[in-house]
């Protein structure tokens, strides 16, 4: 698929395109989570919209747009000179490869410009037959450093999102170094976990955020001790202040969050940011005014620059305030049968679209109001200060917290609009089948070559946080030994090696998920002195590990290095085993929050390379750079549904995983285990390992399920 060239296409009244931007200046990447939303991108100035399939998108419950729509869509966008950018971008399960498949053989034929993933496997399709396509790496991949973009690059990849919790010195950094195109997002919500790295929403219903169905579980209330607050509701960035310094640099494009916005919101937040990006130098301070007073007005939450000015922000939080999105209109003082009285912090029409936090659990519900009393009178609009009556579908009582979302008549303004009207009047297309499909259902269908060979028990793999904890399992003669490689760690280790013997080589060092250029240096030399050892076997969870593990001084005098992949590379299909093992992995660890479903289909193939089965722990379910305030280290978490965390803080991170542990119990009665290699138990959160493990064991040993144990999504499904 070629690059279009986008045309120059300037009307009154309408948007200033990409032909019309400064030189060299970023282009405004501008979210469309529906028709509504892609038409006031458009109206409002962006340069290209990113949007999504009804399926396989990282915004599920937006509206978002089928393949029919998009042989519309398209040329509309290519028509007014802007760009279209499909997210393609959920982790995909087994079954889900085919249909996937042929969605990817239709949209190569409508043109969109680029795709973005995630998913390696998908990746992995999409070069072997689907070529055309340009391919974004998606934030959710967690590529925060030069290595890891480097493989990107080496890959295919034309382009990165870098993560939202990178500073702007970072940043500064990555662009002046990286090959790839880069782009980063500029306003609009922050996760508290790390991008690709959140289990909560899986974990505790089935619901995944990297599949799209994230149910925001870091804006509900939580209580530890006396304290109780949103100790994980990030606030939504905000870059308007700092756009001097970021549109100088030479980035491809500059991100809006917002698929589950409204018109309203995108249309406010785009002109804002693009006066800002074409304002002259001169006239920078006027434009920063006049943006600040559009994003006010936009339905958001309060604003801060995110990690941008630090790495561990103290303003990102907002542990204190409400966490639904929009601009506050109210608290219910009382309510009956004629609706709930609210005293209105601004303006409010008949129309509006609002959204109520519920007291009793946190829970949010929107509705449109299509009936406001004023003294027991309709009346259409209330000013700032009035105390007026609102009538919801549903019952809203004292306590409850009402946000406007929306503006009234902003939907269908944009439904209105030249956009839209053109994508009305435009025939849509039927998109046949192509040849390249059989070719791809066939690879997906066919049977890898497979490296491995069936053994006939897999080994117990045991992961502690400690160096010091390993002599307590020396009783169980453990096959491997997984241990954080820090510093600590392999000074320790180093002490201990004559000592244990031929257990120090069954040590699977894991690198750390995140390393940030400051820290490149320290686990270089630590790498080197684990080398000198003749530590051989390393496990990575983040594309950035690679370079490390690929220099000449790896294997040294012919010794083979092993290096295994960890949970959080996120594998949940065959074609993402076989992506990882073209790179050159011995060993690839299936995603814990897959379903019984889904592993069972994978581990009744035959797969590309060994498999790793985390049966037993407590994976981090948030990885963040944040620092929550108030809430103490390691201090049980309770949530509004009296589900039990508790949060440790390690090299600069904080780590918040469950009290209750999984144990996959129902994977070891499975017919079928083809090519596992080994089975980890996690215990690098546990308070009493040497003993858990014991226990572990025996129960691995029986087949059996633990107590007060969870089995993730065995059972309920991964949605």
């Amino acid at each position: 698929m070629k690059k279009r060239r986008t045309k120059e296409f300037i009307e009154p009244g309408s948007f200033r395109t990409s032909a019309a931007r400064p030189k060299g200046r970023p282009e405004l990447l501008a979210p469309a989570g529906s028709l509504a939303t892609w038409a006031a991108a458009l109206e409002a100035g962006a340069d290209a919209v990113y949007l999504g399939l009804k399926e396989f998108s990282a915004r599920a419950f937006a509206a978002n747009f089928s393949i029919s729509d998009l042989t519309r869509l398209v040329p509309s966008t290519h028509e007014r000179g802007a760009k279209v950018f499909v997210a393609f971008n959920s982790l995909l399960k087994e079954e889900e490869l085919e249909k996937a498949a042929r969605l990817l053989d239709g949209l190569e034929r409508i043109g969109p410009d680029a795709l973005i993933l995630q998913d390696l496997g998908l990746f992995r399709l999409v070069k072997r037959h689907f070529p055309g396509f340009e391919v974004h790496a998606s934030t959710l991949m967690a590529v925060h450093n030069l290595p890891g973009l480097n493989v990107l690059a080496d890959l295919g990849f034309d382009r990165a999102v870098l993560a939202r919790e990178l500073t702007l010195n970072e940043v500064e950094r990555l662009t002046a170094r990286s090959s790839l195109g880069l782009e980063m997002f500029i306003h609009g919500a922050l996760c508290f976990s790390f991008s690709g790295l959140c289990l909560m929403s899986s974990f505790l219903g089935g619901k995944g955020s990297l599949r799209g169905a994230c149910t925001q579980p870091c804006r509900r209330r939580y209580t530890s001790g006396k304290k109780r607050g949103y100790f994980f509701s990030p606030t939504d960035l905000d870059a308007t202040g700092l756009m001097g310094r970021i549109r100088e640099l030479p980035l491809a494009a500059l991100k809006i969050e917002g698929r589950m916005k409204g018109a309203d919101y995108v249309s406010r937040v785009v002109r804002a940011y693009r006066l800002l990006l074409d304002a002259p130098s001169a006239d920078l301070e006027e434009a920063l005014a006049e943006a600040r007073g559009l994003i006010e007005s936009s339905p958001g939450r309060q604003g801060s620059t995110g990690f941008f000015l630090s790495a561990h922000p103290t303003s990102g939080l907002a542990p204190s305030r409400a966490a639904a999105s929009g601009l506050f209109m109210g608290r219910v003082r009382t309510s009956d049968e004629e609706g709930a009285r609210v005293r209105l912090e601004r303006g409010l029409e008949v129309g509006d679209r609002l959204r109520v936090q519920f007291r009793r659990d946190d829970e949010r519900e929107a509705f449109t109001l299509k009936k406001m009393l004023a003294a027991g009178r309709p009346i259409e609009t209330a000013d700032s200060g009035e105390e007026v009556t609102l009538s919801a579908p549903f019952d809203l009582t004292e306590g409850d917290l009402v946000f406007k979302v929306g503006a009234a008549g902003e939907e269908e303004k944009a439904l209105a609009s030249a956009p839209a009207l053109a994508f009305r009047a435009a025939p849509g297309k039927k998109i046949k089948p192509s040849t390249a499909i059989n070719k791809a259902l066939d690879g997906i269908r066919s049977r890898p070559s497979a490296r491995d060979r069936q053994v006939a028990r897999p080994e117990v793999w045991y992961r502690l946080a400690r160096a010091e904890e390993v002599n307590g399992l020396t009783p169980l003669r453990p096959e491997g030994i997984i241990l954080p490689m820090t510093r600590p760690n392999v000074k320790r280790m180093a002490a201990l090696r004559r000592r244990l013997g031929p257990l120090f080589y069954k040590v699977i060092w894991a690198l750390p998920t995140l390393v940030f250029e400051s820290e490149w240096t320290a686990l270089r030399k630590d790498l080197d002195h684990l080398l000198g050892m003749k530590a051989a076997r390393f496990m990575v969870s983040n594309l950035g590990h690679l370079p490390l593990l690929r220099r000449p001084e790896s294997g040294r005098k012919g010794r083979r290095v092993f290096v295994y992949a960890d949970h959080r590379l996120n594998c949940l299909n065959t074609q993402t085993e076989a992506a990882l093992s073209d790179l050159g992995l011995s060993g690839v660890t299936i995603c814990p929050e897959s379903d019984d479903n889904n592993f069972s289909k994978i581990l009744s193939r035959p797969g590309p390379v060994a498999r790793l089965l985390y049966i037993f722990g407590r994976p981090p379910l948030f990885t963040s750079r944040f620092t929550p305030l108030g809430v103490k280290d390691n201090l049980p978490i309770e949530s509004p549904r009296r589900e039990r965390f508790r949060m440790r803080f390690d090299r600069g991170q904080t780590l918040v995983f469950a009290e209750r542990p999984v144990f996959f119990a129902p994977l070891l009665r499975l017919r079928s285990l083809k090519g596992v290699k080994a089975l980890i138990v996690d215990l690098e959160f546990d308070p009493r390992p040497a003993m858990t493990a014991k226990e572990v064991s025996e129960a691995i040993i029986r087949g059996r399920p633990m107590k007060n144990t969870s089995m993730f999504n065995l059972g309920r499904g991964l949605f």
